[in-house]
């Protein structure tokens, strides 16, 4: 499966504490349809190859306020999001910067008490710290034959083999916690480690629930769950529905795109007619050519889905992605 994790800098504050000095190795852009991209750039308050510190949460929002600025002086309003994500095949960082996007109505946020204890969320923080190591070494590789990530990575897959022990032991907590917590951060667990339980319908209503949650850390989680089920049984694949992940790709924030496309990556491996033509609407596909011509791996799952919508070969559609060549993909959209 084409895995990438991406974690937000204010996320992982904690994580990367005793690194603070950061390099910029690419600004991407989405949703910037009509605006000139070049103007953006030179209005931003970094660039490509500069380095920035992350020492206080406080200093990191001061320099997202003067991206806003910044972009409000070009386009005439504010960004739709700003992300910043761990990390280039160079080790350096990542922002995406939104430009626009679909306003998505999105489930609202639960009133309930349900809580999971401490030292599950504990748990949780533990193999967040472990996933940007292992990003941060190069061992972002998974196995996810088994229907949830297990990573090449030692330290990270004793975690996920600990959050498997508990996910099937506690499934309905996990489930009324996700469905109902009034507390973003206890759905945010529950969405990750439900991925870890046995393949149920339930399981599989629960996370394409939430993968309409307020939150777009549940949304993030609950959606890479799926995507690692699909990935390891077609049948559960056909089962969970593309229309609220299509509608994601228009979506003005980062994790939305990124997860959304990975999902839809590995559902349009059966090259489903009616599935690929829904991906073929024009404000779909823009936003999957946008996506495509990121400079990162991130690019990967939409110069996939748009290579089987070009109707490309599978084995030559993989030597265009392996050689990044994206110009040859969107030659195959040409009579589509």
């Amino acid at each position: 499966m084409l895995a990438v994790v991406a974690i937000g800098l204010l996320l992982a504050s904690g994580v990367i504490a005793q690194d603070k000095a950061k390099r910029i190795g690419e600004i991407e852009f989405f949703g910037y349809s009509g605006i000139d991209l070049d103007k953006v750039r030179a209005a931003l308050p970094f660039h490509e190859g500069d380095e920035f510190s992350i020492e206080a949460a406080d200093a990191f929002g001061q320099t997202k306020d003067q991206v806003r600025d910044s972009v409000r002086q070009v386009t005439g309003h504010g960004p739709t999001d700003i992300a910043s994500v761990c990390c280039d095949k160079q080790g350096t960082w990542i922002i995406f910067i939104g430009l626009s996007g679909k306003t998505i109505s999105y489930d609202p946020q639960p009133h309930g008490t349900a809580r999971l204890p401490k030292d599950i969320l504990d748990l949780y923080e533990r193999a967040m710290n472990a996933n940007m190591e292992a990003v941060q070494k190069g061992a972002a590789a998974e196995d996810d034959s088994k229907g949830y990530a297990l990573s090449e990575y030692p330290p990270l897959r004793s975690i996920e083999l600990a959050m498997r022990g508990y996910a099937v032991g506690h499934e309905s907590l996990l489930r009324r916690v996700l469905e109902t917590s009034s507390d973003d951060e206890q759905r945010v667990v529950a969405a990750h480690l439900l991925g870890y339980g046995r393949q149920s319908k339930s399981q599989l209503t629960a996370l394409a629930r939430a993968a309409r949650d307020s939150d777009s850390i549940v949304r993030n989680n609950a959606t890479r769950a799926l995507a690692v089920l699909a990935n390891s049984n077609a049948n559960l694949a056909r089962d969970i529905p593309a229309e609220d992940f299509i509608e994601m790709l228009l979506s003005g924030t980062w994790t939305d795109l990124n997860k959304a496309s990975s999902f839809l990556f590995v559902i349009t491996k059966d090259r489903n007619h009616a599935l690929l033509a829904k991906l073929s609407k024009p404000e779909v596909r823009e936003s999957l050519i946008e996506m495509a011509r990121w400079r990162t791996n991130h690019a990967q799952a939409a110069m996939y889905i748009l290579g089987r919508i070009g109707g490309i070969d599978e084995d030559r559609l993989q030597h265009l992605v392996d050689a990044g060549n994206v110009q040859a993909i969107f030659d195959g959209l040409r009579d589509k």
